[in-house]
Protein backbone atom coordinates (compact mmCIF):
# COMPACT_ATOMS: atom_id res chain seq x y z
CA UNK A 1 0.00 0.00 0.00
CA UNK A 2 1.32 3.43 -0.91
CA UNK A 3 2.27 5.81 1.90
CA UNK A 4 1.44 8.78 -0.33
CA UNK A 5 -1.85 10.43 0.65
CA UNK A 6 -4.51 10.81 -1.99
CA UNK A 7 -4.66 14.54 -2.90
CA UNK A 8 -8.43 14.33 -3.38
CA UNK A 9 -8.85 12.84 0.10
CA UNK A 10 -6.60 15.56 1.56
CA UNK A 11 -8.67 18.24 -0.14
CA UNK A 12 -11.94 16.73 1.07
CA UNK A 13 -10.65 16.45 4.64
CA UNK A 14 -9.44 20.06 4.49
CA UNK A 15 -12.85 21.31 3.35
CA UNK A 16 -14.80 19.22 5.88
CA UNK A 17 -12.50 20.48 8.63
CA UNK A 18 -13.27 24.05 7.53
CA UNK A 19 -17.01 23.34 7.70
CA UNK A 20 -16.66 22.01 11.26
CA UNK A 21 -14.52 24.97 12.38
CA UNK A 22 -16.96 27.49 10.90
CA UNK A 23 -19.94 25.74 12.50
CA UNK A 24 -18.23 25.99 15.89
CA UNK A 25 -17.51 29.66 15.17
CA UNK A 26 -21.22 30.31 14.65
CA UNK A 27 -22.01 28.41 17.87
CA UNK A 28 -19.57 30.51 19.91
CA UNK A 29 -20.79 33.77 18.37
CA UNK A 30 -24.37 32.80 19.20
CA UNK A 31 -23.27 32.48 22.82
CA UNK A 32 -21.62 35.88 22.54
CA UNK A 33 -24.94 37.42 21.50
CA UNK A 34 -26.77 35.91 24.47
CA UNK A 35 -24.10 36.96 26.99
CA UNK A 36 -23.81 40.42 25.44
CA UNK A 37 -27.54 41.04 25.74
CA UNK A 38 -27.57 39.68 29.31
CA UNK A 39 -24.93 42.15 30.53
CA UNK A 40 -25.62 45.09 28.20
CA UNK A 41 -27.09 47.19 31.02
CA UNK A 42 -24.44 46.22 33.58
CA UNK A 43 -21.10 46.39 31.73
CA UNK A 44 -19.89 49.55 29.94
CA UNK A 45 -19.21 48.85 26.22
CA UNK A 46 -15.67 50.23 25.95
CA UNK A 47 -14.48 48.47 29.10
CA UNK A 48 -16.09 45.23 27.94
CA UNK A 49 -14.32 45.59 24.58
CA UNK A 50 -10.93 46.08 26.25
CA UNK A 51 -11.28 43.15 28.63
CA UNK A 52 -12.58 40.98 25.78
CA UNK A 53 -9.35 41.50 23.82
CA UNK A 54 -7.04 41.46 26.83
CA UNK A 55 -8.45 38.26 28.31
CA UNK A 56 -8.15 36.57 24.91
CA UNK A 57 -4.53 37.76 24.73
CA UNK A 58 -3.80 36.29 28.15
CA UNK A 59 -5.28 32.95 27.06
CA UNK A 60 -3.28 32.74 23.82
CA UNK A 61 0.00 34.40 24.91
CA UNK A 62 1.70 31.25 26.32
CA UNK A 63 1.27 29.57 22.92
CA UNK A 64 1.67 32.58 20.66
CA UNK A 65 4.62 34.50 22.10
CA UNK A 66 7.18 31.73 21.34
CA UNK A 67 5.80 31.55 17.77
CA UNK A 68 6.10 35.31 17.38
CA UNK A 69 9.72 35.12 18.50
CA UNK A 70 10.49 32.39 15.97
CA UNK A 71 8.75 34.39 13.21
CA UNK A 72 9.99 37.77 14.43
CA UNK A 73 11.53 38.76 11.10
CA UNK A 74 8.23 38.16 9.26
CA UNK A 75 6.29 39.95 12.04
CA UNK A 76 8.57 43.00 11.80
CA UNK A 77 8.43 43.04 8.01
CA UNK A 78 4.62 42.83 7.96
CA UNK A 79 3.89 44.82 11.13
CA UNK A 80 1.76 47.51 9.47
CA UNK A 81 -0.65 44.97 7.99
CA UNK A 82 -0.80 43.00 11.25
CA UNK A 83 -1.58 46.12 13.27
CA UNK A 84 -4.28 47.15 10.80
CA UNK A 85 -5.90 43.69 10.94
CA UNK A 86 -5.76 43.65 14.73
CA UNK A 87 -7.38 47.06 14.91
CA UNK A 88 -10.13 46.17 12.40
CA UNK A 89 -10.99 42.74 13.79
CA UNK A 90 -10.64 43.40 17.50
CA UNK A 91 -10.92 47.07 18.45
CA UNK A 92 -13.04 48.63 15.70
CA UNK A 93 -15.45 45.71 15.48
CA UNK A 94 -16.09 45.18 19.19
CA UNK A 95 -16.09 48.87 20.20
CA UNK A 96 -18.52 49.84 17.43
CA UNK A 97 -20.83 46.85 17.94
CA UNK A 98 -20.97 46.96 21.75
CA UNK A 99 -21.47 50.73 21.72
CA UNK A 100 -24.14 50.61 19.00
CA UNK A 101 -26.19 47.92 20.75
CA UNK A 102 -26.90 50.48 23.49
CA UNK A 103 -28.57 52.72 20.90
CA UNK A 104 -30.71 50.40 18.78
CA UNK A 105 -33.25 47.63 19.18
CA UNK A 106 -32.66 43.87 19.30
CA UNK A 107 -34.44 43.43 15.94
CA UNK A 108 -32.43 46.14 14.19
CA UNK A 109 -29.24 44.79 15.72
CA UNK A 110 -29.93 41.22 14.62
CA UNK A 111 -30.79 42.26 11.06
CA UNK A 112 -27.74 44.51 10.68
CA UNK A 113 -25.39 41.86 12.08
CA UNK A 114 -27.10 39.40 9.75
CA UNK A 115 -25.87 41.45 6.81
CA UNK A 116 -22.34 40.26 7.62
CA UNK A 117 -22.36 37.50 5.00
CA UNK A 118 -23.54 39.86 2.27
CA UNK A 119 -20.92 42.42 3.32
CA UNK A 120 -18.12 39.81 3.20
CA UNK A 121 -19.16 38.66 -0.28
CA UNK A 122 -19.24 42.23 -1.61
CA UNK A 123 -15.97 43.15 0.10
CA UNK A 124 -14.25 40.03 -1.28
CA UNK A 125 -15.44 40.96 -4.77
CA UNK A 126 -14.31 44.59 -4.47
CA UNK A 127 -10.98 44.03 -2.68
CA UNK A 128 -9.83 40.59 -3.83
CA UNK A 129 -11.81 40.42 -7.08
CA UNK A 130 -13.22 37.05 -6.02
CA UNK A 131 -15.79 35.84 -8.53
CA UNK A 132 -19.10 34.93 -6.92
CA UNK A 133 -20.98 32.02 -8.48
CA UNK A 134 -24.72 32.10 -9.05
CA UNK A 135 -25.20 29.37 -6.45
CA UNK A 136 -23.26 31.39 -3.86
CA UNK A 137 -25.20 34.59 -4.57
CA UNK A 138 -28.54 32.77 -4.32
CA UNK A 139 -27.33 31.03 -1.16
CA UNK A 140 -26.45 34.33 0.50
CA UNK A 141 -29.87 35.77 -0.40
CA UNK A 142 -31.76 32.70 0.89
CA UNK A 143 -29.72 32.69 4.10
CA UNK A 144 -30.56 36.36 4.68
CA UNK A 145 -34.24 35.55 4.09
CA UNK A 146 -34.03 32.76 6.69
CA UNK A 147 -32.49 35.14 9.22
CA UNK A 148 -35.25 37.70 8.56
CA UNK A 149 -37.94 35.05 9.12
CA UNK A 150 -36.44 34.15 12.51
CA UNK A 151 -35.81 37.72 13.65
CA UNK A 152 -39.25 38.96 12.53
CA UNK A 153 -40.83 35.87 14.12
CA UNK A 154 -42.75 35.21 10.92
CA UNK A 155 -44.54 38.56 11.06
CA UNK A 156 -43.36 40.67 8.16
CA UNK A 157 -45.37 43.61 9.48
CA UNK A 158 -42.48 43.89 11.96
CA UNK A 159 -40.19 44.83 9.07
CA UNK A 160 -42.49 47.56 7.76
CA UNK A 161 -42.64 49.02 11.26
CA UNK A 162 -38.88 49.23 11.76
CA UNK A 163 -37.56 52.56 13.01
CA UNK A 164 -34.12 54.01 12.29
CA UNK A 165 -31.90 54.45 15.38
CA UNK A 166 -28.67 56.36 15.77
CA UNK A 167 -26.85 53.12 16.62
CA UNK A 168 -27.75 51.43 13.33
CA UNK A 169 -25.07 52.96 11.05
CA UNK A 170 -22.49 52.57 13.84
CA UNK A 171 -23.37 48.89 14.13
CA UNK A 172 -23.09 48.36 10.37
CA UNK A 173 -19.70 50.09 10.38
CA UNK A 174 -18.57 47.53 12.95
CA UNK A 175 -19.88 44.73 10.72
CA UNK A 176 -18.01 46.24 7.77
CA UNK A 177 -14.75 46.41 9.77
CA UNK A 178 -14.97 42.70 10.56
CA UNK A 179 -15.87 41.90 6.95
CA UNK A 180 -12.76 43.81 5.83
CA UNK A 181 -10.70 41.93 8.42
CA UNK A 182 -12.09 38.63 7.11
CA UNK A 183 -11.29 39.59 3.53
CA UNK A 184 -7.73 40.77 4.15
CA UNK A 185 -6.60 38.21 6.73
CA UNK A 186 -5.25 35.83 4.06
CA UNK A 187 -3.10 38.65 2.66
CA UNK A 188 -0.85 38.70 5.71
CA UNK A 189 2.57 37.05 5.59
CA UNK A 190 2.00 33.29 5.76
CA UNK A 191 5.26 33.02 7.71
CA UNK A 192 3.18 34.32 10.62
CA UNK A 193 0.95 31.36 11.49
CA UNK A 194 -2.58 31.79 12.79
CA UNK A 195 -1.62 31.44 16.49
CA UNK A 196 1.13 34.05 16.21
CA UNK A 197 -1.13 36.31 14.16
CA UNK A 198 -4.00 36.22 16.66
CA UNK A 199 -1.57 36.85 19.53
CA UNK A 200 -0.48 40.03 17.77
CA UNK A 201 -4.09 40.91 16.89
CA UNK A 202 -5.37 40.55 20.46
CA UNK A 203 -2.40 42.54 21.77
CA UNK A 204 -3.15 45.32 19.26
CA UNK A 205 -6.81 45.17 20.24
CA UNK A 206 -5.89 45.53 23.91
CA UNK A 207 -3.51 48.45 23.36
CA UNK A 208 -5.80 50.40 21.02
CA UNK A 209 -8.94 49.91 23.14
CA UNK A 210 -7.23 50.75 26.47
CA UNK A 211 -7.38 54.56 25.99
CA UNK A 212 -11.11 54.28 25.28
CA UNK A 213 -11.58 52.20 28.43
CA UNK A 214 -9.63 54.76 30.50
CA UNK A 215 -11.75 57.58 29.06
CA UNK A 216 -14.87 55.64 30.01
CA UNK A 217 -13.57 55.22 33.57
CA UNK A 218 -12.82 58.95 33.79
CA UNK A 219 -16.42 59.54 32.66
CA UNK A 220 -17.65 57.53 35.65
CA UNK A 221 -18.41 54.25 33.87
CA UNK A 222 -15.93 51.77 35.29
CA UNK A 223 -16.25 48.01 34.99
CA UNK A 224 -18.05 46.67 38.08
CA UNK A 225 -16.20 44.27 40.37
CA UNK A 226 -18.76 41.48 40.25
CA UNK A 227 -18.99 37.79 39.48
CA UNK A 228 -21.23 38.61 36.52
CA UNK A 229 -18.51 40.79 34.99
CA UNK A 230 -15.82 38.18 35.72
CA UNK A 231 -17.67 35.27 34.15
CA UNK A 232 -18.78 37.36 31.18
CA UNK A 233 -15.19 38.42 30.49
CA UNK A 234 -13.83 34.87 30.85
CA UNK A 235 -16.51 33.40 28.59
CA UNK A 236 -16.32 36.10 25.92
CA UNK A 237 -12.52 36.14 25.97
CA UNK A 238 -12.18 32.38 25.59
CA UNK A 239 -15.03 31.29 23.31
CA UNK A 240 -16.41 34.10 21.09
CA UNK A 241 -13.03 35.87 20.96
CA UNK A 242 -10.14 33.42 21.06
CA UNK A 243 -11.61 30.14 19.81
CA UNK A 244 -14.14 31.68 17.42
CA UNK A 245 -11.53 33.98 15.83
CA UNK A 246 -9.06 31.09 15.62
CA UNK A 247 -11.58 28.80 13.93
CA UNK A 248 -12.86 31.64 11.72
CA UNK A 249 -9.39 32.46 10.34
CA UNK A 250 -8.56 28.77 9.87
CA UNK A 251 -11.85 28.27 8.02
CA UNK A 252 -11.22 31.26 5.78
CA UNK A 253 -7.73 30.00 4.95
CA UNK A 254 -9.25 26.71 3.77
CA UNK A 255 -12.28 27.80 1.72
CA UNK A 256 -12.09 31.59 1.40
CA UNK A 257 -14.09 34.38 3.04
CA UNK A 258 -17.04 34.41 0.60
CA UNK A 259 -18.02 30.77 1.20
CA UNK A 260 -17.07 30.86 4.88
CA UNK A 261 -19.39 33.80 5.52
CA UNK A 262 -22.47 31.66 4.78
CA UNK A 263 -21.82 29.61 7.90
CA UNK A 264 -22.38 32.68 10.06
CA UNK A 265 -26.07 32.34 9.21
CA UNK A 266 -25.93 29.41 11.65
CA UNK A 267 -25.55 31.93 14.49
CA UNK A 268 -29.33 32.61 14.78
CA UNK A 269 -29.95 28.87 14.43
CA UNK A 270 -27.82 28.14 17.49
CA UNK A 271 -29.24 31.22 19.22
CA UNK A 272 -32.76 29.87 18.70
CA UNK A 273 -31.85 26.42 20.02
CA UNK A 274 -30.13 27.97 23.06
CA UNK A 275 -33.17 30.13 23.77
CA UNK A 276 -35.43 27.08 23.60
CA UNK A 277 -33.12 24.96 25.76
CA UNK A 278 -32.07 27.52 28.39
CA UNK A 279 -34.62 30.34 28.32
CA UNK A 280 -37.81 28.33 27.85
CA UNK A 281 -38.70 29.90 24.50
CA UNK A 282 -41.20 27.90 22.43
CA UNK A 283 -39.95 26.50 19.14
CA UNK A 284 -42.36 27.91 16.52
CA UNK A 285 -43.01 27.38 12.82
CA UNK A 286 -40.99 30.47 11.86
CA UNK A 287 -37.95 29.01 13.62
CA UNK A 288 -38.25 25.85 11.52
CA UNK A 289 -38.82 27.85 8.31
CA UNK A 290 -35.88 30.15 8.93
CA UNK A 291 -33.55 27.28 9.85
CA UNK A 292 -34.58 25.37 6.71
CA UNK A 293 -33.78 28.40 4.54
CA UNK A 294 -30.42 28.83 6.23
CA UNK A 295 -29.44 25.21 5.63
CA UNK A 296 -30.49 25.54 1.98
CA UNK A 297 -28.30 28.63 1.68
CA UNK A 298 -25.26 26.80 3.11
CA UNK A 299 -25.86 23.88 0.77
CA UNK A 300 -25.99 26.20 -2.26
CA UNK A 301 -22.87 28.06 -1.18
CA UNK A 302 -20.87 24.84 -0.76
CA UNK A 303 -22.46 22.74 -3.52
CA UNK A 304 -19.75 23.49 -6.04
CA UNK A 305 -17.01 21.96 -3.87
CA UNK A 306 -16.02 18.40 -4.62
Amino acid sequence: MSDVANPAQESRARILTAYLLLTLTALFWAGNTIVGRAVIDELPPLGFSFWRSFSAFLFIAPFGLPRIWRARQAVIADWKRLVMLGFLGMTAFSVLVFSALHHTTAINGSLIQGSFSVTVVITSWLVLHVAISRHQAIGVAIGLAGLVVIVARGDFAVLTGLTFYVGDPVLWLGVFCHALFSTLVTRRSMDVDVIAFLTVAFFVGSVTSLPLHLWEIADGRAMPLSLTALWAIIYVGLFPSLLAQLFWVMGIERIGPAVASNFIYLTPVFGTLMAVAFLGEIFAWYHAAGIALIFISIYLATAGRK
